[in-house]
């Protein structure tokens, strides 16, 4: 109820504190429960007084804290009358935990919330790293884009280096493997439902980093559990909303809407003479969906709603065609008569990248438009018999 909370948007409180911390000369400042141990512990130190350096930091914290109420007034205002990018734009977090270390042990890093903790919990296993925290999301947000309680995800380095939807949890996790076992070790699986006691068997026949699931049997966290430094994740809590992209470098803060909206049929547009049946029309979609998480340039190749190849972080889009065509040759055994497709997240500049692709076996292709070639693409599907769809969107990742 609006009226309500502008109703309760306190004045008095944060003036009150405000003032008390500007004078922190002659006042101690409390604005949590969990500074009362320390003011106890400082009031019996000093026969009843507080030092300096004790009120400096409350008051610094006192400021946070009025901060912080104002940021969350702010950002309810901006949400209410839809200014997503306002002329001053004030961020909030709360601390979850001091990390380590960054990427590398010489960087320092920690993880921060908007709420007072994340909506993913660790059941198990050693602390949670700046990569850890970087894949689980990497992995998170592929699984959460899945059907619902369908799909095994793997990644590597925020890149997934398998995919599958196939219906059955355990052989969905297999085929996942499958597309890339090299890659996939010392990696993430996230499980878009509950780990059952036959997967978490599976699961620990390979070294992981991290085990993502939407909860887990008593039986599967017992087996788990085995391997001290596995780190067990239920995710069951998170989903997608309000979710917004950052990246700050040099004083900056780029922000964007997060590219999660769900693919409909009429995101697309089949633009060969040869039609998809819906199976492979799935298969796409399947394969774009995938697309769309893996770094620029990517290319996906799927086969029956899985990953069998994919090229991923090139500058060269014909390159990323050539990595995901050496990783399905490499690990997959690909008969004459199988239906792979090819999804890219981009359009292809020249001819060569969908030749590369066709003359793999690739048997039908999606990609955006928008290329002055595009054209030349529909000509050359025609051409090799090649079921060719557009995307109205471009997906790049960076």
């Amino acid at each position: 109820n609006h009226s309500k909370i502008i109703e309760n948007i306190d004045v008095g409180g944060p003036t009150m504190v405000r003032a008390a911390a500007k004078n922190y000369n002659d006042v101690t400042v409390i604005t949590s429960p969990k500074q009362y141990e320390k003011l106890i512990n400082e009031l019996n130190s000093n026969k009843g007084s507080t030092s300096l350096s004790f009120r400096e930091k409350m008051s610094e914290e006192a400021f946070s804290e009025t901060a912080y109420y104002d940021a969350l007034i702010s950002d309810y205002f901006n949400k209410m009358s839809k200014n997503f990018f306002p002329k001053k734009k004030v961020f909030f977090s709360n601390l979850v935990e001091k990390l380590r270390y960054g990427e590398n042990p010489h960087q320092e890093s920690a993880i921060y919330s908007k709420t007072k903790k994340l909506d993913i919990s660790q059941i198990h296993g050693k602390q949670l790293s700046y990569n850890n925290y970087n894949d689980i999301f990497s992995a998170l947000i592929i699984s959460k884009s899945l059907p619902k309680n369908i799909g095994t995800v793997i990644v590597k380095h925020t890149n997934p280096c398998g995919v599958s939807t196939h219906k059955d949890h355990k052989k969905s996790y297999q085929l996942a493997l499958a597309c890339d076992p090299i890659s996939a070790f010392g990696g993430i699986v996230s499980c878009n439902y509950k780990i059952n006691k036959n997967l978490a068997i599976e699961l620990n026949k390979v070294f992981l980093e991290v085990v993502i699931a939407n909860g887990f049997e008593k039986e599967a966290l017992k087996i788990l559990k085995k391997k001290k430094n596995l780190r067990i994740i239920n995710a069951n809590d998170l989903s997608f909303k309000n979710m917004n992209n950052f990246i700050s470098n040099f004083n900056s803060i780029l922000i964007q809407s997060s590219d999660i909206n769900p693919f409909i049929k009429k995101n697309f547009k089949i633009v060969s003479k040869k039609k998809p049946s819906a199976t492979e029309f799935k298969n796409l979609i399947f394969a774009f969906n995938i697309c769309r998480f893996v770094k620029s340039n990517a290319i996906v190749l799927a086969k029956d709603n899985t990953t069998v190849g994919i090229g991923s972080g090139q500058p060269s889009r014909l390159d990323s065609c050539k990595i995901a065509i050496n990783k399905m040759n490499k690990f997959q055994k690909i008969q004459n008569n199988d239906e792979v497709v090819a999804a890219s997240d981009a359009f292809f500049p020249f001819v060569d990248g969908i030749e590369t692709l066709v003359q793999a076996g690739i048997s039908a292709v999606i990609q955006p438009s928008g290329s002055i070639r595009d054209k030349e693409i529909i000509k050359f599907a025609n051409q090799t018999g090649t079921i060719l769809v557009f995307s109205k969107t471009r997906h790049f990742k960076h």
